[in-house]
């Protein structure tokens, strides 16, 4: 009588509970040595999962910062935009306001009002 012939160790986890799997694994060589990589893989992710969370909380840590620096940065600096702005308005205003003309300095213009040079 043939035995059964082994469907691969990936629908043999899959499909079978965990006693027929366990059974299987007794008997097909290759499924045993399939089992064995996977459970190195498992410690070794095992192993590397207190480093990820620390990492994905570092990573969370960081955006916080970097939004709440963001909303700390607007906050202050486009009131001192807005209030350098209307300041610069005001002066150039009274500039404007109390300045002469090349005209009224008396220099030489042309028929423009540009400052004629010779």
């Amino acid at each position: 009588m043939k035995e059964k012939k082994c469907n691969g160790y990936e629908s043999m986890f899959t499909f079978l509970s965990e006693k027929d799997f366990l059974k299987h694994l007794e008997t097909c060589e290759e499924c045993k040595k399939e089992h064995e990589r996977m459970q190195k893989i498992s410690n070794l992710i095992q192993e590397a999962k207190p480093y990820i969370k620390q990492k994905r909380k570092n990573s969370q840590i960081l955006k916080a910062a970097c939004a709440i620096f963001i909303i700390c940065f607007t906050t202050i600096s486009i009131p001192i935009y807005t209030l350098g702005t209307n300041v610069y308005n005001q002066v150039v205003a009274s500039i404007d306001a109390n300045s002469m003309t090349v005209e009224e300095m008396g220099l030489p213009v042309d028929e423009y009002g540009f400052l004629y040079i010779n």
